[in-house]
Order: C-alpha cells, then sequence, then structure tokens
C-alpha cells in the first residue's frame, strides 16, 4: 500500500489514533492490497480509482481519535453512525460519519461498512 509514510507525518503526535489506523489500514489491505493511502490537508483517504474511506482528526476535544467517513448508495441507520450527509440531495449516495473512539470499535460492522463503500466506489468508476 502506497503514500504510509504520509499517513504517519499526518497523525503527527495522535500516537493512539496512528495505533488505531494502523488496525484499519491491516483490514483494508486484506482486501485491497493496490489502495493508496493520500493525503490532502485535513483529509487522509484510501483509495483506487475512487476514495473509498476517509479520515479527519477531531478538534482537541479529545472524545474520538479521529472520524472515519464512508460512502455508500444505500440507506444505512446506526446508531453508530454520527452523522449522514447526502452530498446531492435527490441522488443515492451517502456520506456516513463514525467517530472511532478506539481500535475496538473498528469491529466487523465498521469493516462491513467498509467493504460496502470499497464495493460502491468500484461501481462508480469501474
Amino acid at each position: 500500500m502506497s503514500g504510509e509514510d504520509k499517513a504517519v507525518g499526518f497523525f503527527g503526535d495522535h500516537i493512539d489514533s496512528l495505533k488505531a489506523f494502523e488496525c484499519l489500514k491491516l483490514y483494508i489491505n486484506d482486501f485491497c492490497p493496490d489502495a493508496v493511502i493520500s493525503v490532502q490537508g485535513s483529509l487522509l483517504a484510501f483509495r483506487t480509482a475512487a476514495g473509498f474511506a476517509y479520515i479527519s482528526l477531531p478538534a482537541e476535544d479529545g472524545s474520538v481519535l479521529f472520524n472515519l467517513a464512508l460512502t455508500n448508495r444505500k440507506k444505512i441507520t446506526s446508531s453508530r453512525i454520527e452523522k449522514t450527509v447526502q452530498p446531492v440531495p435527490g441522488s443515492h449516495s451517502f456520506v456516513y460519519h463514525i467517530g472511532i473512539r478506539s481500535a475496538e470499535d473498528i469491529d466487523s460492522e465498521v469493516k462491513g461498512w467498509i467493504r460496502q463503500s470499497y464495493e460502491y466506489s468500484k461501481l462508480n468508476y469501474a
């Protein structure tokens, strides 16, 4: 997976966030070893032809390690999703924001959403 050196710089001295990111990266590498990590300003993205998982660091309130944003074509309802945005009103695309508070938050449910986001990105850029 290329771009890993940029990710280390992205997290800076947020060591716990970097550790949780490493868990996420290992999972993504299992099903998408050709994913590229890109950093643009305050956003880190996992992408192939298109981005499918996005990370941003939170404000310094300490409640989350990082925010994970995923795209999907279907409406997902879960108490774990902190915010849902429909970028284009009336479209069939949604962006979900999930606060990652520990590496344990990257469980089978979140992994399933990441995988769906990856599959959705392939539909858009096949």
